[in-house]
C-alpha cells in the first residue's frame, strides 16, 4: 500500500504524506474519528514509511522492514493498547523507558497507542509529561474514537488528524474488492461505517438469512393472516443469537421499506437491495407510500423499545400487527 490508497482519507494521508516527505513531522499525533476509519491503517503505514529501505517518504509494504512492523516485531516502533478496560500507568512507563533507549536501526523509535482515551487518570498524566518533553527522534501516533474525552492539556501537545466516517459507497467498493458478492455488499455497506464489521456481516450466513426473513415478512404483511407472526415465532424459536441480531434484522427491515419507497417514486439509482429489483417491483404494487412512511417510523419505534428492554416477541407481534392495521 502507498499514500495514494487513502483515498477514503485524503486529508489526513495528505496532511502526513507531506508532512513526512518535507521532513516536518510534528512529535505527536492525534488520530482522531470514528471505528473502522483506517486509523490504525494510516498510523502503521506512516511508521513503516519512516523505517523502509525502499521507498522515499512512502512504504513498500513488501520488504522485511514492513512486514516486521506489520506484524508487531520491529525494535524501534512500539504498540500499546488497552490491558483489560484501561491503559495503565505501569504501560506508560514501559513505554517511556524504552523510548529512552537508543534506536536499533535508525534514527527514529516510534509508539502507537489505541484507544488512547481509556488511559487511567495516573496514565494520562504521565503521559502528557513524556509528551511535553519528548526524546529526539521519538514520533507518537494515539488513536481514538471519543476525542472529547481526553485531557484537553494532552490534545494541546498533539496534532489533531480528523479521520471521516467512510462513505457507504467506499465500503461497498472494499467489500467488492475481497470478493462479497456485490448485492450483499452494498447492503452491508448501509448497515455500518466500520469496514471490517461489512466485511464480516456480509461474509455470514446469518446476514443473508435476515435479509430473506425481512423479504418474506413484508410479503407476509400484506396477507392480512397471521402467517407474518407465525414467521416471528419461528424466528425467534429457531436461533439462539436472534436476541443480539433484532437490531440488524430491523436496520435490515428498514432498508427494504425504504427501497420499496424509491421504486414508487422511480429513484432506482439509490436502491440499497439492488440485486431484489423484482421483488421489490412487486412488493411496490400493494404497498401505498403513506404505509411505507408508517411502517418505516413503527419499525424506529420497535427498535427502541427493543433497546429498552422490552420483550422481543411482544414487540415484533405489536410492529406486525400495526403494520398490518395500516
Amino acid at each position: 500500500m502507498t499514500w495514494t490508497q487513502f483515498s477514503q482519507q485524503p486529508r489526513a494521508s495528505e496532511l502526513l504524506y507531506h508532512s513526512l516527505r518535507n521532513e516536518r513531522l510534528a512529535h505527536a499525533y492525534l488520530l482522531a474519528g470514528p471505528k473502522g476509519a483506517g486509523k490504525k491503517q494510516m498510523a502503521l503505514h506512516l511508521a513503516k514509511s519512516l523505517f523502509c529501505p525502499e521507498r522515499e517518504a512512502d512504504a513498500c509494504g513488501a520488504c522485511l522492514t514492513c512486514r516486521r512492523i506489520e506484524g508487531g516485531n520491529h525494535p524501534d516502533v512500539l504498540f500499546i493498547t488497552p490491558d483489560g478496560a484501561s491503559i495503565k500507568i505501569d504501560q506508560i512507563r514501559a513505554l517511556q523507558k524504552e523510548m529512552a533507549m537508543r534506536a536499533v536501526e535508525s534514527q527514529h523509535k516510534v509508539y502507537i497507542i489505541e484507544h488512547v482515551d481509556k488511559m487511567t487518570t495516573q496514565a494520562a498524566n504521565s503521559l502528557l509529561k513524556f509528551l511535553e518533553e519528548p526524546p529526539a527522534g521519538v514520533l507518537a501516533l494515539l488513536l481514538t474514537e471519543h476525542s472529547h474525552a481526553m485531557l484537553p492539556t494532552i490534545l494541546s501537545r498533539c496534532q489533531i488528524v480528523q479521520f471521516s466516517p467512510l462513505s457507504a459507497e467506499a465500503i461497498a467498493v472494499e467489500l467488492r474488492r475481497e470478493g462479497v458478492l456485490a448485492g450483499m455488499a452494498q447492503v452491508a455497506s448501509h448497515i455500518t461505517t466500520n469496514v471490517e464489521e461489512a466485511k464480516v456481516l456480509s461474509q455470514s450466513e446469518s446476514f443473508a438469512q435476515l435479509r430473506n426473513l425481512v423479504i418474506q415478512l413484508i410479503q407476509e404483511c400484506k396477507q392480512r393472516n397471521s402467517s407474518a407472526l407465525f414467521t416471528i415465532h419461528d424466528m425467534l424459536q429457531k436461533s439462539d443469537k436472534i436476541k443480539e441480531e433484532l437490531p440488524l434484522f430491523l436496520d435490515l427491515l428498514i432498508l427494504w421499506l425504504r427501497d420499496i419507497l424509491y421504486v414508487q417514486v422511480g429513484r432506482h439509482a439509490h436502491l440499497i437491495n439492488s440485486d431484489q429489483q423484482d421483488v421489490l417491483q412487486g412488493q411496490a404494487l400493494v404497498w401505498t407510500k403513506a404505509e411505507l412512511l408508517h411502517g418505516i417510523d413503527l419499525v424506529m419505534e420497535t427498535k427502541n423499545r427493543i433497546e429498552r428492554n422490552a420483550n422481543a416477541q411482544l414487540a415484533l407481534e405489536r410492529l406486525v400487527l400495526q403494520i398490518q392495521e395500516g
